[in-house]
């Protein structure tokens, strides 16, 4: 059969236009500082003493986040690639191990030339909007719509950084709605209602851009400054978790084990105050109930099911665990993340994924989800051929494992996380060596320990084989790399 030009360009069209009706829109929510134990879906999959960190019932309900893990996948051991907001974002958007992206600490610009979701996408015909703070422009605070925004097209109300608490909205322009005294934008909740709470407001606007009609499919980032401090939520929720009777961690002031050196600064010894864990629960309830809002917005349109959605976070927030706050080392409440994957089509319901994921590995994986094809090179990994449907075939495919790195520029440590085991090298210590199994609260050390010894090579070799393969600067320090080299030779020729 032969085809006229006319014919056979109507033939490809047509193809062409079932592939791009075929293609899922894209949703990813990423909350800041978010505390992975604080979703119902987690505290699932957890032991009742981790599950219930802060106190027997110190729990807040999440049930429209957890209906994610219902539909979809839950990654049960999903990290920040590097526990702060910048180098975390700079390797979820791109692929890539922060050092190659322009961004490996706060503040500094993702490089315009890198390869990112957006500018990946939006070549393959999706129109995309990013909503929320970004913290990737730069030091600008709160500098809408910045001049660096990672190829996203609609950004009129993307924000580069700041954790405000109360936005405005004037002839369609927005702005922060709480001011000092000199007039200069500042955190205060006060009067924020369901309209002027950030994370309403940001919702209000994604659910403006989900109803906006087009025949392309979408990539739609929604991105919740909260439950990142300070710890202020708008009424009722500021109030919602009183009545609960918080405890400090176990950990918190734990004085029978020692303290890892690679531990280095920041709040020691925080006073517990359970009045801002309530605060925290609200804001993370807060969250909840907007996500939510968003799902119904997806089903309103017809959307839900051919849209793949994604909820993870930058980092987490060690909430007083190990006489902490915030993020910025490896212990599970600073680096483990929540992740969670739905889309009917490639995704069983109830999936549950242990291996280790990292947020280096985002892009990839929606990319290969989504069925785009790209020449981008990533240093992350995809994980659909582990997660989706008939995925069976990986069985025989080597152990996982994922990198982390501290924040900067200046090498402090590098850690390698497999499914039970986290060893970390660092500048100011011997290396370290976690069992979540055995020991889940990270107080011992077992590097060292008879029986670790093929653990820790197994471990080592992955982490220099990292290192060569991403050029990361901090494996070239000489307390790093002799710790590296001290865990991939046989322990008994490296005696401590």
């Amino acid at each position: 059969m032969r085809f006229g030009l006319y014919t056979l360009t109507l033939f490809l069209s047509t193809i062409s236009l079932a592939s791009a009706v075929e293609r899922p829109n894209v949703l990813l929510v990423v909350t800041d500082e978010h505390n992975f134990r604080t979703l119902g879906c987690y505290r699932e999959q957890l032991s009742a003493d981790q599950a219930e960190m802060w106190g027997p019932g110190s729990i807040v309900e999440t049930p429209n986040i957890d209906r994610i893990a219902d539909e979809g996948v839950l990654f049960t051991r999903a990290y920040a690639t590097a526990p702060v907001c910048t180098p975390s974002r700079a390797a979820m958007f791109t692929g890539r191990f922060p050092h190659n992206t322009g961004a490996p600490q706060n503040n500094m610009p993702l490089r315009t030339e890198v390869p990112t979701l957006a500018k990946i996408l939006s070549s393959n015909g999706y129109r995309s909007s990013y909503i929320g703070k970004w913290h990737l422009g730069g030091p600008g605070k709160p500098e809408w719509a910045p001049n660096v925004d990672g190829g996203f097209e609609n950004t009129a109300f993307m924000f580069n950084r700041g954790h405000w608490k109360k936005l405005a909205l004037t002839d369609g322009v927005p702005s922060v709605g709480s001011r000092n005294n000199k007039g200069a934008p500042d955190y205060g909740v006060e009067e924020a209602d369901d309209k002027t709470f950030t994370t309403d407001y940001l919702t209000d606007r994604a659910i403006e851009s989900i109803r906006h009609p087009s025949d392309e499919p979408f990539l739609l980032v929604v991105s919740y400054p909260d439950p990142h401090g300070p710890n202020t939520v708008r009424a009722p929720y500021d109030s919602m978790y009183d009545h609960l009777r918080f405890l400090p961690p176990r950990t918190y002031q734990q004085k029978d084990s020692p303290k890892p050196n690679w531990l280095g600064g920041g709040p020691n010894h925080p006073v517990f105050r359970g009045e801002q864990m309530s605060k925290y629960f609200g804001m993370v309830k807060c969250i909840d109930d907007n996500f939510g809002r968003l799902l119904e917005s997806l089903k309103q349109q017809g959307q839900l099911d051919s849209t793949l959605i994604v909820f993870t976070s930058d980092h987490g927030d060690l909430c007083y665990e190990h006489d902490r706050l915030n993020k910025g080392n490896p212990y599970e409440g600073s680096a483990r993340v929540p992740l969670l994957i739905r889309y009917p089509d490639r995704i069983t319901a109830k999936t549950v994924y242990e291996g280790p994921a990292g947020t280096v590995d985002l892009t990839p994986t929606i990319l290969t989800l989504a069925g785009i094809s790209t020449d981008a090179a990533f240093e992350g990994r995809s994980l659909t051929s582990r997660i989706a449907k008939n995925a069976r075939s990986t069985i025989n495919l080597p152990p996982e494992v994922t990198f982390l790195r501290n924040a900067g520029t200046s090498p402090s440590w590098l850690a390698v996380v497999d499914g039970r085991y986290k060893l970390i090298v660092s500048t100011k210590d011997r290396p370290w060596l976690f069992d979540l199994q055995e020991d889940p609260d990270e107080l011992l050390n077992y590097y060292g320990r008879p029986g670790t010894e093929d653990i820790v090579k197994q471990l080592g070799t992955r982490l220099m084989d990292y290192a060569q393969r991403t050029q990361d600067p901090f494996a070239t320090e000489d307390k790093i790399a002799n710790s590296i080299e001290r865990c991939v030779v046989p322990l008994i020729a490296n005696p401590r």
